[in-house]
């Protein structure tokens, strides 16, 4: 890993903190991680993607960004204000965006919403999260009512030392490697321990998501088309992004891809394999770039 710039400011009155690598004079790429991560996901891969000028964000209620206010939600969307309000303010006339499980996700919000300032697009094992049926909405905004109510009861979880939070996030699913490297901005102490920082509705269910005929909508209206690169022991392993791929299966030129590792592949041994593609990827209209303003 290389050193990385902390960097911080605010936007509709939440901080938003981050970390940026590689060369600062280089075609800017946004990144955005996963859910319950934070920027420092990103740390494997920068140092493969130097020529670039890599800024990760630490997602609203992640990291070392702010909690949202607590009238507020969590929906892939609610960030996108506020991100294209810190884009603004870096000045960056066009850039890349790349976007991790949850991230990316948001990163289609994203890219669509940036328009042509968008060049490019890569979504690693992730997609827009799995679609809701018309018939299946009342059942998902009562389960959001359960998941609020039962915040008044939670207890932010505390670990003795930081072995602890890597031994629970191996549990999930994780390396030892990738929890130490997400431990950092993961992590506050206090009197008591290691406690958590994200904002624990993040755990809760969305009140509202988006239709399979809304996904396929928001696929359609990306111009150019993304990269998707999928772990071969990733997501679509338990089935969670068949939808999205159905979704987005009329649409021509979609590059889709599988790469050897886990969910976290990115942060692991699938790290150089994935920054390959993305390097590829990116340099493909390197040209036309080059012409910008």
């Amino acid at each position: 890993m290389t050193d990385a710039k902390e960097w911080a400011m605010t936007a509709d009155g939440l901080r938003y903190a981050g970390l940026e690598w590689g060369n600062p004079d280089g075609y800017p790429i946004i990144a955005l991680h996963g859910w319950l991560d934070n920027a420092l996901s990103f740390s494997v891969l920068a140092p493969l993607l130097d020529r670039y000028r890599l800024i990760a964000v630490d997602l609203s209620g992640q990291g070392f960004s702010d909690h949202r206010s607590p009238d507020s939600t969590y929906h892939i969307w609610d960030d996108i204000p506020q991100l294209l309000a810190v884009i603004d303010a870096m000045r960056l006339h066009r850039l890349a965006v790349l976007g991790h499980s949850r991230g990316a996700a948001i990163a289609v919000l994203l890219a669509a919403a940036l328009e042509d300032r968008c060049s490019q697009l890569v979504l690693l094992d992730g997609m827009l999260p799995r679609a809701v049926a018309d018939e299946q909405a009342p059942a998902q905004f009562l389960q959001a009512q359960r998941d609020h109510q039962l915040l008044a009861k939670h207890r932010p979880r505390v670990f003795a030392d930081v072995d602890e939070f890597v031994e629970a996030r191996v549990r999930l699913g994780f390396s030892d490697e990738s929890a130490r490297i997400l431990a950092p901005r993961a992590l506050r102490r206090d009197a008591n321990g290691w406690a958590l920082v994200h904002d624990p509705r993040l755990n809760h269910a969305s009140a509202v998501k988006m239709s399979p005929a809304m996904c396929a909508a928001f696929y359609a209206a990306l111009n150019p088309a993304p990269l998707t690169l999928m772990a071969e022991q990733g997501l679509r392993q338990h089935g969670d992004l068949e939808s999205a791929i159905q979704a987005r299966s009329g649409i021509p030129d979609w590059d889709l891809r599988a790469v050897p590792g886990s969910h976290h592949a990115h942060m692991e041994d699938g790290a150089e394999t994935i920054a390959g593609h993305i390097l590829h990827f990116l340099a493909q209209p390197e040209q036309a770039r080059s012409l910008d303003p």
